[in-house]
């Protein structure tokens, strides 16, 4: 099983491009307290402790990955709370599930479940796709 976490990990910080810098954006709507470009700074330290976390997984400790992985969805969980742009905000809800459900899934495949492998390739695969959603709404051309 340490190398499904570590595969997974890798995986994920590859696809992962957090640390670029916001694009200006326009002035918030009417229902929006933030521009784009204000809201991807206020959870860009989540995005960016979560790429942090998936580059220290060992290995060798699934129970630690699993461990990221929750600690991660709760963070984001936290900046989806603080988060005051619709666009940006949007973005959130599916990581934060994701990495839910990729500590649920690496539990049961460190506890011998190895049917849950397709599953967890295609959680991946999603948190990724999350990953290049932010970048691309939070990045400059």
């Amino acid at each position: 099983m340490p190398a499904v976490a570590a595969l997974f990990a890798a995986t994920l910080a590859l696809g992962a491009c957090a640390g670029s810098t916001p694009e200006p954006s326009p002035s918030p709507t009417s229902s929006d307290t933030q521009t784009v470009a204000e809201a991807c700074d206020t959870v860009r330290a989540g995005v960016d402790d979560a790429v942090t976390q998936l580059r220290a997984i060992d290995p060798g400790d699934p129970q630690a990955a699993v461990t990221a992985l929750s600690g991660v969805a709760d963070r984001l969980g936290a900046a989806a709370g603080a988060v005051g742009n619709a666009d940006v905000a949007a973005l959130l809800p599916e990581l934060q599930q994701g990495f839910a459900a990729a500590s649920e899934t690496l539990t049961a495949i460190a506890g011998g479940d190895l049917s849950q492998l397709p599953k967890l390739q295609q959680i991946t695969t999603d948190i990724q796709d999350g990953f290049t959603r932010f970048a691309e709404l939070c990045t400059t051309p």
